[in-house]
């Protein structure tokens, strides 16, 4: 579907799925990225604003002033719409779990009110196995290695294993509530 726009970036698609519910201004976009977690994917003022500009010259969102005539906010387009959802309709990949888990979570909560609930749980549930297999991947490595590792090393090998052992009880808990 991304063919016919310049390069769409995963900024881009947080913006559009920040601004999916509601109109927000540039500013309020690039506080949601200094304020929450959202900043681990970027979000300066040197990437949001020319982002913006490349989401406008794809039409998928506009730039609207307030009545005030003050202040200008960002909506999403019908295009934009189009594509968020066909972005938010992309199951995870095993790849995706090893490198992004953290935008994976992310394009979850963007899904509703795009997504309905059995595609939520097809997200979800795929999810979980791909987590679920790699966890025991990364727990067969640690039994292996373990005792060539340095201790700081063994404990953040550690952390990372009980994030997606976090990730993996997540999973089951949201699939649990959307049934």
């Amino acid at each position: 579907m991304e063919a016919n726009f310049k390069k769409v970036t995963t900024l881009d698609y947080i913006i559009i799925g920040l601004i999916q519910d509601k109109p927000l201004t540039g500013y309020k976009i690039r506080k949601a990225f200094e304020d929450t977690a959202l900043g681990n994917f970027g979000g300066s003022p040197g990437s949001i604003y020319p982002a913006l500009k490349r989401l406008i010259s794809n039409h998928l969102i506009e730039k609207e002033t307030i009545p005030s005539g003050l202040k200008s906010h960002f909506r999403i387009t019908k295009t934009g719409i189009r594509l968020l959802k066909h972005w938010l309709e992309e199951l995870p990949e095993d790849e995706d779990v090893r490198k992004g888990i953290e935008l994976l979570v992310l394009k979850f909560a963007f899904m509703d009110p795009l997504l309905n609930k059995e595609q939520k749980l097809e997200y979800l549930s795929v999810l979980k196995i791909k987590v679920d297999n790699y966890l025991k991947e990364l727990e067969a490595y640690f039994h292996e290695e373990k005792e060539s590792m340095p201790l700081s090393g063994q404990l953040a090998f550690q952390h990372g294993l009980l994030s997606y052992d976090s990730t993996l009880n997540w999973c089951r808990i949201a699939i649990k509530t959307l049934e």
